[in-house]
């Protein structure tokens, strides 16, 4: 399976920006929406505990670790 860049954001506004997030995940595989939620979840968690930074519209980011291209744009099933 391929790693990724993973990108959380709050709308518009990136947060975690100063870590690098990477996750190893099956674009193509069954499951992989239950994947991104549980993601996005844990990562929805940690911003607003770690970074202090409320979290009212979450979305993911999902990169090419490479190239920076975003191939998944995700805000949860």
């Amino acid at each position: 399976m391929p790693i990724y860049r993973v990108h959380v954001f709050d709308g518009a506004y990136e947060v975690l920006h100063k870590r690098t997030l990477t996750y190893q995940l099956d674009l193509e595989g069954p499951g992989v929406d239950g994947a991104l939620d549980r993601l996005l979840q844990a990562l929805t968690r940690l911003a607003s505990t770690a970074e202090n930074e409320p979290m009212d519209a979450p979305r993911l980011e999902i990169c090419d670790p490479k190239t920076g291209a975003i191939l998944l744009d995700w805000n949860g099933a």
